[in-house]
């Protein structure tokens, strides 16, 4: 399970909202997909590194998959 929480945490701290990367880096229909926590490509998330200047870890975290 994809979740977005470091990147939400990490703007959070400095104020920001994932909103800032809208039109910079990603459309819009990115930034609702990171808000919910759904998969976006890996490009993406590179950008959004390249961006902030951030390493991975900053930006997306795997969580084991809930038990069904």
């Amino acid at each position: 399970m994809i979740s977005y929480e470091p990147l939400r945490t990490y703007l959070a701290e400095r104020g920001l909202t994932t909103g800032i990367l809208r039109d910079k880096v990603i459309h819009r229909n990115l930034v609702t997909k990171i808000n919910e926590d759904k998969p976006v490509s890996l490009s993406t998330i590179e950008a959004i590194c390249l961006e902030l200047d951030v390493p991975i870890e900053k930006v997306v975290r795997i969580l084991p998959n809930p038990p069904e």
